[in-house]
């Protein structure tokens, strides 16, 4: 569904459309995985400043309040310090959970992302939802995104939101706008992670069963990540051993300037010495400083997955001279 007999031809006859698209996609990968550039803080985070009155008070409305507590964020530091990377299960407080729970597993449903069909091109992209490429290094679903600018991805569906859409749509925008995006959750990672954080960038994805990934493609950063991911997925047990993919994988991008431009080089590799896996799961924040040289990708996820991988991925800049010793 969705294929046209002409796609091919039409993409690759035409010089200026293929120097165009070249373009855009180069454009895209200088300005990182998440496709922006990052939002400066006015003042760089420190692991040094408490969480105000005001900060707790915001992020309690999301945040499961055990990870808000002196002795468990201590305890999260010291993990943190030992292995650069951390996983928070049972992140979200359970109000927001179960209400974002119900309305992400209706959604799948009325698309019929049931683990049994690959759905058409299009699926889901209608409301804020548009499809995010370009499809040589990477395609999924973003929240309030720009539409791809080729035809080669599908027509939009077109159709009314169901209600549950709206009120996923609605949470995961708040969670994006009000959360990940504010001085008190980067103050709150700072505590975690002891790490001078000086800006952000993120957004919401969903990776369509049969559709969507990522291929591991460079992002030219000089200067150690804080990746934070916000994973979303419903019957964590299936996806738990990668088999129907929906994994994050973080592995050694190479010399750089051997890289290719494209990602290609990585399809081959991307799989072999990965230095960290996190598995797709339910409600689970990943916490993983990344260096300089070192790429991340979301493996396809399988026609025969469960349903849809949702997640709320940021990105933080780590203030440089922060990152550590080696």
């Amino acid at each position: 569904p969705g294929y046209e007999v002409d796609q091919m031809k039409r993409l690759w006859t035409s010089g200026a459309e293929s120097t165009l698209s070249q373009i855009e996609a180069k454009r895209q990968r200088e300005s990182g995985s998440i496709g922006e550039d990052f939002a400066n803080y006015p003042q760089p985070t420190s692991d040094t400043t408490s969480l105000s009155d005001e900060d707790r008070v915001l992020l309690a409305k999301y945040i499961n309040p055990d990870y808000l507590s002196e002795k468990i964020m201590g305890q999260v530091a010291e993990k943190f310090a030992d292995d650069s990377h951390i996983q928070l299960a049972a992140f979200l407080n359970a109000e927001t959970a179960a209400a974002l729970g119900a309305s992400l597993k209706q959604v799948d449903r009325l698309d019929a992302m049931d683990g049994i069909d690959i759905p058409p091109h299009g699926t889901g992209e209608r409301g804020r939802w548009h499809a995010f490429g370009p499809p040589v290094i990477r395609r999924y679903m973003r929240l309030d995104g720009p539409a791809m600018a080729n035809a080669a991805e599908g027509s939009a569906q077109e159709g009314i939101v169901s209600d549950a859409e709206s009120h996923a749509t609605e949470l995961l925008a708040a969670l994006r706008d009000d959360l990940f995006a504010s001085g008190a959750y980067a103050r709150w990672l700072s505590s975690i992670t002891t790490l001078a954080l000086s800006g952000c960038r993120g957004m919401v994805r969903r990776f369509r069963s049969g559709l969507d990934y990522t291929l591991g493609t460079p992002d030219g950063a000089k200067t150690a990540i804080l990746d934070t991911v916000l994973c979303l997925v419903d019957d964590p047990d299936q996806w738990a051993d990668g088999v129907v993919g929906g994994y994050q994988c973080y592995v050694d991008g190479g010399n750089e300037d051997e890289a290719s431009n494209d990602g290609s080089v990585y399809r081959a590799s991307e799989e072999d010495g990965a230095l960290l896996t996190t598995p797709a799961a339910w409600n689970t924040l990943s916490v993983v400083m990344r260096e300089p040289g070192v790429v991340k990708f979301v493996k396809y996820v399988s026609a025969s997955a469960p349903g849809s991988r949702w997640d709320v991925s940021y990105e933080y800049q780590v203030l440089a001279g922060d990152e550590g010793e080696e």
